[in-house]
């Protein structure tokens, strides 16, 4: 009820001033402005720190005023009769006002504000708006009338209006001492940016020397463009080839550059073809990066030739140009390059055949890859992961079954990377290789490139290898094959039942935990009951493992009767892990499991394993059993956080 008091007393102050005011017939002219004198007097004396409300009211009053052109030009001279004995604040304000509403009738007081500063800044705000000539003449005249900060803001302000007729005007201030002069000048002829701009801008003729010269030169590249933009790319391509000599600093003669290539068309100016081979590394690289822009063959002819006189810096840059061009005809210079006695050139080429390569470009980059190290090795790997095309694909799986030593691992981690699946064929050859680092290497691969189209021949392999690494990977392996397919788990559950090897049937189990499926669920439980502590262990891994808390009472039963306290600790362990499994129970009965959990536990580590849990599930039974496990020594400090977490969290539930 309070914030609603509060609003109508607001609405009041804002209603009663206004109904206070006298009544006001809107048939008479100016009866409507005689009302608003009240305001124009606060106005006047308005200062920064005073209400705000007569601007307010004011603004909202012109606004309904302006469909009536009589109405604004009787505002207009109002506040014209009020301007000069306003306060510095006031005639801030009129003076925008004025910039909205003014007419030529404003001009002289404007005028005559801009002569020194703070003023000057409301006046020339008004007078940019204020169309017409009258204000263009007044800002004019001001440039010799004023000095400093107010002449550079009366300058700013002609370029604001990009008055033509200024040009004259703003000419000679090019040669100013003054720095600020020079750049506001120049800046302001830059925005008019017209034909007779650019002539005044030109920096051999401004009388500009030094700092200011550069100062002038930038505005006039940036006059160009704008004479360009306006219709006359022939004055500005004078402007960009005086710019582009010797004698300009770099950054000149690049942006000039850059100016002769916007204008040329489909074809590389002669200019920029000639810095191709500059002196300067600033501008043969730029003219590079130019060039390389253009379509066609001719220019990948260009840039080639280009290649075999320049430096090695040069011959980088073009590398790299060509390969993002994607034009075939470079790829024999680019395979070429990567064996340049210059790193720099090699990396580059390596880089550049990940988007121009083709199939023979697979083995190229299999054997640098092999051969090198550092920077180099991981842009031949990076290629070989990411360069495209069936022909590429085709390569690298052929390279697999062909290629020697170090560059067949270099492919086959290739293949994996790129989960190319047309490689599977290759690698399940590979995997039976004997070579152990090259058997290794193709089962990691076949993770991400077998499908379970090679489901049974990696169950094969599985149980033909006497290795124990071997083994694990051929597990993984199969395991992520039988996840894309999982009625394919019925193979494993086969290749289980037919074995009588442990160490197979363990992997085997333990590929049927990574699964998830209830095909599997029969024989993991079966293998609980194993007179082999081996495939016993197995099974309470494979099922703590387990997605879902289906295993949890195969767990539970076996932490109660387990042959052995080993079996027993690690169904403890899985089943804890299984308690915080997607489900469908509510949080009491997830404390319930936990409590249970507890009574059985007499490890510190599965104590502290259930204390992490509590504050997941904050209930007041779940603060008791945390408040009863802080006496306990072993996991004080775990209990005592997991106390002070739960009590928040019941704290915020109480609110």
């Amino acid at each position: 009820m309070t914030k609603y008091v509060v609003l109508f007393v607001s609405l009041l102050a804002v209603v009663m001033p206004l109904a206070a005011q006298p009544y006001i017939d809107i048939q008479k002219p100016g009866t409507i402005l005689a009302a608003m004198e009240p305001v124009l007097t606060q106005i006047a004396a308005f200062e920064y720190n005073k209400s705000h409300e007569p601007l307010f009211r004011f603004d909202a009053f012109l606004q309904g005023s302006l469909a009536s052109p009589a109405d604004v030009k009787r505002i207009e001279s109002r506040l014209l009769e009020i301007l000069p004995s306003a306060t510095l604040a006031g005639k801030q304000y009129i003076c925008r006002q004025l910039g909205y509403i003014g007419s030529d009738a404003s001009v002289p007081a404007l005028a005559a504000l801009l002569k020194q500063q703070p003023t000057n800044d409301m006046a020339r705000g008004a007078l940019e708006r204020i169309p017409g000539n009258a204000s263009v003449q007044a800002l004019r005249a001001a440039v010799a009338a004023t000095t400093g900060k107010a002449q550079v803001g009366v300058i700013n302000s002609l370029g604001q209006r990009r008055d033509p007729g200024s040009v004259a005007i703003l000419k000679p201030l090019l040669a100013s001492p003054t720095e600020g002069i020079v750049e506001a000048a120049s800046a302001a002829l830059a925005a008019i940016g017209d034909r007779a701009a650019l002539s005044a801008l030109e920096p051999n003729g401004s009388g500009a020397t030094g700092k200011r010269r550069l100062q002038v030169t930038e505005e006039y590249l940036h006059c160009a463009g704008r004479v360009a933009a306006g219709g006359a790319p022939a004055d500005s391509l004078k402007a960009y080839r005086q710019l582009n000599n010797a004698a300009e600093p770099d950054t000149i003669r690049v942006a000039a550059l850059g100016g002769l290539t916007a204008l040329a068309g489909k074809q590389p100016p002669p200019e920029l073809l000639k810095e191709l081979t500059a002196a300067s590394p600033v501008i043969q690289a730029a003219a590079i990066r130019l060039v390389s822009a253009f379509p066609g063959p001719e220019v990948t002819k260009t840039l080639m030739q280009t290649y075999t006189k320049g430096t090695p810096d040069a011959q980088t840059r073009i590398i790299t140009a060509l390969g993002r061009r994607r034009d075939p005809a470079a790829r024999p210079l680019i395979s070429d390059a990567v064996k340049s006695s210059e790193p720099g050139v090699r990396k580059a080429a390596l880089v550049a055949l990940s988007r121009i390569g083709d199939g023979a470009s697979v083995m190229v980059l299999a054997q640098a890859a092999a051969a090198s190290a550092g920077a180099e090795q991981s842009a031949a790997r990076e290629s070989l992961e990411t360069i495209r095309g069936a022909e590429a694909d085709k390569a690298l799986a052929d390279g697999i079954a062909s290629a020697p030593g170090a560059p067949k691992l270099e492919l086959i981690r290739a293949a994996g990377a790129r989960n190319q699946v047309s490689a599977a064929g290759a690698l399940l050859l590979a995997a039976k290789d004997s070579n152990q680092e090259v058997r290794r290497e193709s089962l990691r691969a076949l993770r991400t490139a077998a499908g379970p189209e090679q489901s049974a021949a990696l169950l094969s392999i599985l149980a033909a290898t006497q290795d124990a690494t071997d083994r694990r990977a051929a597990a993984a392996a199969v395991a992520a094959a039988v996840k894309r397919s999982p009625a394919k788990v019925a193979e494993v559950v086969a290749a289980y039942d037919s074995s009588h090897d442990t160490p197979v049937r363990t992997a085997l189990l333990d590929v049927m935990g990574q699964t998830t499926s209830d095909d599997a669920l029969p024989t993991l439980r079966k293998a609980l009951t194993s007179t082999d502590p081996e495939i016993v262990r197995a099974g309470i891994l494979a099922l703590s493992e387990w997605q879902s808390p289906v295993p949890m009472p195969d767990l539970l039963n076996l932490v109660k009767e387990g042959a052995t306290p080993v079996q027993q600790v690690l169904a403890l362990r899985g089943y804890i892990k299984l308690i915080s499994a997607p489900s469908s129970r509510t949080i009491p009965q997830t404390v319930d499991l936990i409590v249970l959990a507890a009574g059985l536990a007499k490890q510190p580590e599965e104590k502290r394993s259930l204390l992490a849990l509590l504050p997941f599930y904050p209930t007041r039974k779940a603060l008791a059993l945390a408040q009863s496990m802080v006496d306990d020594t072993a996991v004080t400090r775990e209990a005592r956080y997991a106390v002070t977490r739960v009590q928040l969290a019941l704290g915020a539930q109480d609110q």
